[in-house]
């Protein structure tokens, strides 16, 4: 596999676990962009620059952005920077259950199943093609947490 940079963007643990991956996968990550104290903490130590919002990584390119555990819809011009496109991770099956809070409505829904998406960012929130999808049961004792 070649090697790739990246725009990691998020605020939760998720965010960090994906970024180590990245790396020990001999992955560039350009910058992280996190309002998250832990989130930024891992990042520092791993000697990453980080940003606190939008106007800290403006200019410059990477090959991909990648949006994990990320609640804000990225500007047009943050997108512009992945020369190759954009990817975000969804705690729901798409396109069912697209938008905020997927495992709360699956739940409310009675679903038997749930999953995660990873999709190109295009469009409006939670559009775009579907890179890949995982589904898994419900348990009985599930709860939005535990799903999550």
């Amino acid at each position: 596999m070649t090697a790739f940079s990246a725009l990691l963007i998020g605020n939760e643990s998720l965010t960090a676990q994906c970024g180590q991956v990245l790396l020990e996968r001999g992955h560039q990550i350009a910058a992280v962009v996190t309002q998250n104290a832990e989130v930024r903490k891992w990042a520092l130590a791993t000697g990453l620059a980080v940003a606190a919002d939008w106007a800290g990584v403006q200019g410059g390119s990477v090959d991909w952005l990648l949006s994990v555990a990320n609640l804000s819809v990225i500007p047009q011009g943050i997108l512009a920077l992945a020369t190759k496109g954009a990817v975000n991770f969804h705690d729901g099956p798409l396109p069912r259950h697209a938008g905020l809070n997927a495992p709360v409505w699956a739940i409310l829904a009675g679903e038997a199943q749930h999953g995660i998406t990873w999709h190109l960012m295009s469009g409006g929130v939670d559009e775009g093609d579907i890179l890949e999808q995982r589904l898994f049961d419900i348990a009985p004792g599930d709860t939005a947490l535990t799903l999550n």
